[in-house]
């Protein structure tokens, strides 16, 4: 298993390293409770976990942009904030004063040590059915000499490879019964667990149910939450309330790394498994068995892996995850039944591809020990530009030639084509094949060359490589007047949008102020007059909103 790790959550206090705050539109979580950072520590808030795993997902989304902090609420924590507000940490603990910051290490390799299971007691697997559930209840008996299998799913015995799949754990010499059952309706399981037979009482949960329903931050609906969650984290509360009573010995839980590492478009997946993870640290204080498995992607499929197209694994792959075979998979579910650790992340992570990435200032800063990268100091997407400079002493014909060779490029990059031919300039992002997460990914990759953060919206507003070559253009080599960037950017925002919150003669009225007619005894400093207007340069429809109503209530 090469570069396959078996994973823990450690702790390390990074510091205080100087650097800029984050940029507009950022801003903490502050909770205390949703997570357990040093010894003594124990989760409260299970909410506040998930809430802490979708800010995962958001800062994956949006680099650079939000800071994530859990406070314990002390004198010392609220006097430390402001310096940990700008640290190189995008989420950090404060206990007591000292900040800490989370970071996988690898773990002692147990795969040898194997746990038999009672023999006479039962084994729930919810999803037992599935393509991830199966393989599970296959290894269960074959590895840990289960004997009496409860498998769970929507559709029980009538869904898909069912039949096939009891008769398959049967001649191995298992007692196996299919049931239909919602795990997160918290009726139908307590019905389901209240006909378990005395004479093989439950003695072990296996909760590898769950569904996805993928969308970037800007798209979650509640229904989209609780679609997701559901399944996952109210189930396990359920399956947490109503074995309290049973003398269970193992309580295992499939987690997710999206809600460890953030994973762009699946910040309601990453809430819930943040959820798993933040339930198996409570078990573990109050005494009771638990441990939560925040698996990476799995090549059999599983709850994450079986709906990914090639775009979206070759992303996950630039994100220095490779997928498990299943052989690696359950050898390291075993290493885990057989440790002592409440949360464990079992992912085959792309080291030599992250060490690369080092170089140029990534990876996140929890596999920092992991990849035995140095730390960084927080920075904005204006450290390591390349556009402007390649724009420099070029004809503005010239400009438009590179920068649309530049997109297309990174459109390839981002589909997986292996060439830019293929992107024709005049076709919608859409027609091409782009989706609101890769659309996402081109522009934050487009941000990190041109130095600037660029609107959400900026691939809709100008929705072909042509187009989108021509406003970049705007940015990047503007006419000579001091206040042109922000008039052409204020113009591109559409006026329905401000008409429809009231707003359009705010804006208009700020359009008509610009800096070159301030008076020269104005008290701000130059520099803080191009702060400004930098502000206004990245800002978003939100943002615009949020100037104009600053500049009317004034």
């Amino acid at each position: 298993m090469a570069d396959t790790a078996v994973t823990g959550t450690a702790v390390t206090d990074p510091g205080v390293q100087a650097g800029p705050a984050p940029r507009p539109g950022g801003g903490g979580v502050w909770r205390g409770g949703a997570l357990a950072a040093v010894g003594g520590d124990t989760v409260e808030d299970l909410a506040g976990a998930a809430v802490g795993g979708l800010i995962r997902s958001a800062q994956t989304e949006n680099p650079d942009r939000i800071v994530l902090i859990d406070i314990d609420g002390t004198e010392e924590s609220a006097l430390a904030l402001p310096a940990a507000l700008h640290t190189a940490e995008p989420r950090l603990a404060l206990r007591a004063g000292r900040a800490y910051a989370a970071r996988l290490a690898p773990v002692t390799d147990e795969a040898d040590a194997v746990v038999p299971l009672p023999a006479e007691g039962t084994v729930l697997v919810t999803g037992g059915t599935g393509t991830l559930g199966a393989e599970v209840a296959r290894h269960l008996v074959r590895r840990h000499g289960a004997r009496h299998l409860l498998l769970t799913s929507r559709q029980g015995s009538a869904a898909a490879g069912a039949a096939e799949l009891a008769e398959e754990l049967t001649g191995l010499g298992a007692h196996v019964t299919v049931g239909a059952c919602d795990v997160s309706d918290r009726a139908a399981l307590a019905e389901l667990l209240a006909a378990v037979p005395e004479e093989h009482p439950l003695t072990a949960v296996v909760h590898t149910a769950g569904v996805l329903d993928d969308a970037t931050v800007p798209g979650l609906t509640p229904e989209r939450i609780d679609t997701v969650l559901r399944p996952k984290a109210e189930a396990a509360w359920h399956l947490h309330e109503l074995t309290a009573d049973l003398d269970l010995t193992h309580f295992v839980l499939f987690s997710s790394a999206a809600g460890v590492l953030g994973a762009a478009g699946q910040a309601n997946y990453a809430a819930a498994n943040a959820f798993l993870d933040a339930l198996a640290e409570q078990r573990r204080a109050q005494g009771r068995p638990a441990v939560s498995l925040a698996w990476g992607l799995w090549a059999a499929g599983g709850p994450m892996g079986a709906k990914l197209g090639a775009a979206d694994r070759a992303r996950i792959g630039r994100g220095g995850i490779l997928p498990l075979d299943v052989e690696d998979g359950l050898a390291l579910f075993d290493s885990a039944l057989a440790g002592d650790r409440a949360t464990l992340t079992l992912a085959r992570f792309d080291l030599p591809s992250l060490r690369a990435q080092a170089g140029q200032g990534a990876p996140p800063s929890i596999l920092r020990d992991l990849v035995g990268a140095a730390p960084r100091p927080r920075a904005d997407v204006t450290d390591r530009p390349v556009l402007p400079g390649r724009l420099a002493d070029r004809s503005e014909a010239e400009q438009l030639e590179l920068l649309l060779e530049f997109i297309q490029e990174r459109i390839s990059v981002t589909l997986g084509h292996a060439e830019s031919a293929v992107v024709e300039p005049d076709r919608g992002f859409l027609e091409l094949g782009l989706d609101s997460l890769t659309a996402l990914e081109l522009r934050n990759r487009l941000s990190d060359a041109a130095g600037r953060r660029l609107p959400a919206t900026i691939l809709f507003d100008y929705p072909t490589p042509r187009r989108l070559a021509a406003r970049l253009r705007e940015l990047l080599a503007p006419a000579e007047e001091p206040d042109n960037e922000i008039r052409v950017l204020i113009a591109s925002v559409p006026p329905e949008r401000l008409r429809a919150a009231g707003l359009l003669e705010a804006v208009l009225a700020l359009a008509d102020s610009p800096a070159s007619t301030a008076p020269a005894e104005a008290t701000e400093s130059d520099s803080e007059q191009e702060d400004d207007e930098a502000d206004l340069l990245d800002a978003d429809v939100e943002d615009l909103v949020r100037i104009a109503l600053s500049d009317t209530d004034s």
